[in-house]
């Protein structure tokens, strides 16, 4: 019977110190309720367990971190090729505006110049340049069939160009003032220049209108220098033409008031 009362005892002990610690956790809370006299030790613990937080908030923020960077980067990258596409466009349009501006000033120029020359022309455009060593003409869309004739004066907007030397129905060669049975290359070529010229560097070269095939009074070049002969008989000067031959696009085809078809080309 002894074993039996122990147990018995031993149960109730137990029993007892439960609802012991339930008195006390209770009475506890009450007091920490009211007095909040367990608050340093909640605190304490935060600080203790907040290196363990922030470990395992690490890897989360980095990889947050990490996405939205190359979120960003991608949307730069975007906005950046959007923009280079507006610009490319933007100075497309831009030369675009800029040769058609350049277009209408030049034809205007040629209406202007139709309009107020007192002269009989007709426009015809370039298709073909040939300047090289020997020879230097062009090709205009203009022949036989319009009536374009050899030895018709061509000139342009800042001064003469040549002669028509070669008609065919649809085409016609022009022969420049810089060929060589005119000058050198780029260079006009004057020579024997009477010693009591009255002539000089900057004098400007005109058509004084004989032979009727250039009227008289077109800017033709500017002397830019003198030499004179090694018989030191004559001079010879060397002269730079208005016109810029490289760049025609356009020249005028002069009809004389009576216009005299011939079989030479006059090289005034």
């Amino acid at each position: 019977m002894e074993p039996l009362h122990k147990n018995r005892g031993l149960a109730h002990s137990h029993l007892f110190k439960f609802l012991l610690l339930e008195l006390i956790c209770l009475m506890l809370m009450v007091a920490d309720k009211n007095r909040a006299i367990a608050q340093p030790i909640r605190d304490g613990l935060s600080y203790l367990a907040l290196p363990l937080i922030k470990m395992v908030e690490w890897p989360q923020s980095i990889y947050q971190v990490t996405e939205l960077a190359l979120s960003r980067q991608q949307l730069l990258i975007e906005e950046n090729t959007q923009l280079k596409q507006q610009l490319i466009e933007a100075q497309l349009k831009v030369q675009q505006n800029t040769t058609l501006v350049a277009e209408n000033h030049r034809l205007r120029e040629l209406l202007g110049a139709r309009q107020e020359s007192p002269l009989s022309t007709s426009v015809a455009f370039v298709s073909n340049i040939n300047l090289n060593e020997r020879r230097h003409h062009i090709i205009i869309n203009q022949g036989s069939s319009d009536g374009v004739f050899v030895g018709q004066a061509v000139i342009g907007l800042t001064g003469v160009i040549g002669q028509v030397d070669v008609v065919s129905a649809q085409s016609s060669h022009v022969i420049l003032l810089t060929d060589a049975a005119h000058g050198h290359q780029d260079t006009l070529l004057l020579n024997e220049i009477p010693i009591s010229a009255d002539i000089q560097s900057g004098d400007v070269l005109v058509t004084s209108g004989f032979g009727n095939r250039f009227p008289r009074g077109l800017k033709i070049a500017e002397v830019t220098s003198l030499s004179l002969t090694e018989n030191r008989m004559f001079q010879t000067a060397e002269a730079d033409p208005y016109v810029n031959f490289e760049r025609l696009t356009e020249v005028f085809l002069v009809w004389p008031e009576q216009a005299t078809v011939t079989t030479g080309v006059d090289h005034e």
